[in-house]
This record gives C-alpha cells, structure tokens and sequence, in this order.
C-alpha cells in the first residue's frame, strides 16, 4: 500500500501544484471580484452534483462490487457489463441534471436584477452545468483504474481541466471584451474543454486494461442490483461535504463582495495538504482494505489502517501549524499581484486560519470512511453525515455573526473533526476492535514534534520576518522540515509509546 500512496502522492502533488498556478493566475484576472463570486458558485453546483454522483457515491459503491468481480474468476468475465451499466446511468443521470438546469437558467435570471449575484449565477449555470457530463464519465474511468491499482494516471486528470482553465483566460478571455462580466464567459468556455479531455486522458488506459464502453440497459444484472442498493445511503452520505460546502458558500455570499471568493482561495491553499496526503492515502488505502475484508485477512486490514493514520498524522499535523504560523505570507507570495491586492490578502488569510484546524479532522474521516466501504456499509457514515449538514448550518449562522466568513470556516472545521471521531468509534465498535492507544501514540509523537517546529518557526519569525518574502518562505520551509522531523525521529526512539 505504501507504494501506491507514494504513486499517488506523486500525482496529485503535480496536480495540486497545477491547480495552485492555476488559482495564482485567476487571481489575477478576478481577484475577490463580485462576477468572480458568482462564476464560484455556477461552477460549484455540476461539482456538487460531480461529488454526489460520480467521485463520491458511485466510485464508494462500484469499486467494492468491481474489485469483486476482477478478483473472482468466475465473475471475471461480466466486468465489463458492470463497467457499461455504469457508463450508461452516468450518462442518463447526468443529461437529465444537464435539461433541468438548462430550462432552469433559460427563465429564473427574467425574474432577477442584472445587478443580483444569483441573475448572474444562472445565467452562467447554462455553460457550466456540461462540465458534468464528462467529468462523471472521467471519474468512471478513475474508479476502473484504482480498482486495478493503478493510479498514477489517475491523479494526473485534474491537470488537464487546469491546463485548459489557464488556456481560457489568456487566449480565450480578450475575446469577451474588457470587462471581468463579459470575459467570465472566456472561463467558462475553459472549462468545459477541460471535461472533455479529462474523459479522453483516460479513456485509452481503460482500453488498454481489455474495456470498452457501450451503452447497456440491462439494470437486472446482480451487480448493478447490488451497486444500487449501496448507491442510495451513499448518495446522502457523501452528499454531506458537497452540500455543506454549497450552503457555506451560499451563505458567505450573503456577507460582502468577494466572501466566496475569499472562502474560494482559503479552501484552495487549505485542500492542498488535504489533497496530496490525506487523499492519496485514502484513495490507495481503500483497494487494500476491500481485498483485505473480501479475504477475511483482518490482521493485515489493521495493519494497513495503522499505515495510513500513522502516514496521515506524520504529515498534515505539521502543516496545521504551518499554514497558521505563515498563512499572510503564503497569501501575498502566491496571490498577491494584478485584481488581487491588500484587502484582498486579508479577505483570505482570516479564513484560512480556521480552515486549516479541520486538516487532521478531514484527513482522517476520509481514511475510515474507506474502511466503512471496504465492508460494503454505506449506511454508517450517512447516519453521521445528516446530522453535520444540520450542524454544520447552526454553526454557520451562528459563528458567521461573530467571525464572518472566519466563523464559516471554523464551521466546517469543527465539522470535520467531529465527523472523524463518531466515525472512528463506530467502526470500532461495530466492526474491528483498534488499538486506541497506537492511534494516540502516532498523534502524540506528530503533535509535540510540530509544537517544537512552531517555537523555532516563531523564533524565527520575529529574527528574519524582514527578509525578501521567498527566501524567508523558503528557508522557514527548510528549517521546519529538519527540525519536524528530527523531533519525530527523537520521540520514535526515546518515548514509551512508540516501543
């Protein structure tokens, strides 16, 4: 398993640094603008749906019931069939959604101010909504690939929808006009010929694996039967990110010009971390945690989540303290330039903070939200997930009175960790019995090793914080690295716990 988060690790820091250059270029072209906001929440929307339908509930249902049929002789053979009757109900699901908010968008925006957020919300919707479609077949063809543990291909995809999004806004945006309501549209265009090409990326290495897709209508096959009977709970339960973040951000849109897309920027620099570690994790974790249950191999299992929190821990601990210490500084290296100036560091660095103490929360529930699904239980973590959307609006509403769209972010940290604990509980008590005190002691060693790397950071903070802004990131970067992670290796050695 280690190998395969390394892969992906690998990927998706490429991807994540491409979609950082990615947000470094749009912030030049749209700061914290009011159309950029609106443009936010249109493109929000299909990804909401994308995260519903296709990375979240049909990926968790169809690679257990897949990896099923690969791994079984007998049932080797239908594989393909499974693949088409999914190709076939993303396609239909997908049109409808795609109809419904095209009629949508046609007649809400003659009932709205041109000066509304939500008339240019829908009216953008129209363009935007397309990108669905395609990004649902590509996570179909994601989905095939890590079920046959490849996934260095995989974690490349998100770099064409940035290639492309780049692309638009220098070659496609000076056709729009000059102003940033009329060369949104530029964007937009980007964006749905990233789709595209994310689905054809793929394509050939799900050809070259031995499958071909074709519309098939026989939803009768056991497999299909048993992937929808998985696919509902999941629905609703990997729904709970999506529409947690659909209602922070409709929210912050209610607060001042350019809260969403500040909470936008935060989220970007905040999922970085998220992404590259916690999700690599997971995303490798989840293969080895189906075969381990499908052979009744429960030793390994344990040993392969201890891997993965232990890994988790090692890594996004320190980064909680370090996108605390130098949140202004990352924001000003990265951003600061052209629409995006001073107030508009301030707008994303309050959110950030907050942001960033929901790493370890959200690194860990997507880890055993994986073990869930390696025992084909859907149901558990939607139980959870309904009461955080409840949650999760209280304290929005609440904490966004006192802290602005600091309070929404603090929200949804809070959210997370809370998530992460019912979550880990419960599966020890319903399914496998984890030595609480391991998971404790890897924590503990990241937590005081971090602690220490802080007092030396902030040290260093006050001596050198006048220095050019990259060589001073840069030598932070270094110093934090060695200090981390020689503490780390001390505690190994000399503490109790890790005997």
């Amino acid at each position: 398993m280690l190998k395969a988060v390394y892969i992906i690790s690998i990927g998706t820091i490429i991807s994540r640094l491409f979609g950082l250059f990615r947000e470094i270029v749009s912030a030049n072209f749209f700061g914290t603008t009011f159309i950029y906001d609106a443009f936010l929440i249109a493109f929000m929307i299909p990804n909401f749906f994308r995260g519903i339908i296709a990375e979240g509930a049909l990926n968790a249902a169809f690679i257990p019931v897949f990896t099923e049929y690969i791994t079984d002789e007998n049932k080797k053979k239908e594989s393909n069939k499974v693949i088409n009757l999914c190709f076939t109900a993303s396609i239909i699901i997908t049109f409808a959604l795609f109809f419904i908010t095209y009629i949508l968008s046609c007649f809400i925006p003659n009932f709205l101010s041109s000066q509304s957020k939500w008339f240019w919300i829908w009216t953008l919707l129209k363009f935007t909504f397309p990108y669905l479609i395609f990004i649902s077949l590509t996570s179909l063809n994601m989905g095939i690939l890590n079920a046959h543990k490849k996934f260095l291909l995989p974690s490349f995809s998100p770099i064409i929808l940035d290639i492309f999004w780049v692309t638009s806004l220098f070659c496609f945006l000076p056709f729009f006009g000059n102003s940033v309501d009329e060369r949104i549209f530029g964007l937009v265009i980007g964006i749905i010929l990233g789709g595209i090409f994310q689905f054809l990326y793929l394509l050939p290495s799900v050809n070259k694996i031995g499958y071909t897709y074709k519309l098939d209508f026989d939803f009768s096959h056991p497999a299909i039967r048993k992937i929808g009977r998985l696919i509902l709970p999941v629905i609703v339960g990997v729904a709970v990110g999506p529409i947690n973040l659909l209602v922070d951000y409709s929210l912050a849109g209610t607060l001042f010009n350019g809260a969403v897309s500040g909470l936008w920027y935060a989220t970007r620099i905040f999922q970085l971390p998220l992404g590259v570690f916690a999700i690599s994790i997971s995303t490798a974790s989840l293969p080895y945690f189906a075969e381990n249950i499908s052979s009744k191999n429960f030793i390994q299992f344990k040993e392969n989540f201890y891997s993965a929190m232990k890994m988790l821990f090692f890594l996004l601990v320190p980064f909680t303290f370090g996108l605390i210490l130098f949140r202004s500084e990352i924001i000003t290296l990265l951003f600061k330039r052209g629409m995006f100036g001073s107030q508009s560091v301030e707008i994303v660095a309050f959110p950030l903070m907050f942001y960033s103490l929901g790493l370890i929360g959200y690194g860990g529930a997507s880890i055993i939200t994986r073990a869930f699904y390696s025992f084909s239980d859907t149901s558990t973590p939607v139980k959870i997930g309904i009461i955080s959307i409840l949650i999760n609006f209280v304290l929005d509403i609440t904490l966004m009175k006192v802290l602005s769209t600091g309070g929404i972010a603090l929200a949804t940290s809070a959210i997370g960790i809370v998530n992460f604990f019912f979550l880990y509980f419960y599966f020890t008590k319903k399914y496998i019995k984890l030595d609480n005190k391991k998971i404790i002691s890897y924590f503990a060693t990241s937590l005081i090793s971090s602690l220490v790397m802080t007092y030396v950071l902030i040290l260093y903070k006050m001596k050198f914080g006048n220095l050019p802004l990259i060589i001073f990131l840069t030598t932070a970067i270094i110093l934090a690295v060695i200090i981390y992670f020689l503490i780390w290796k001390l505690l190994n050695k000399i503490l109790w716990w890790n005997k």
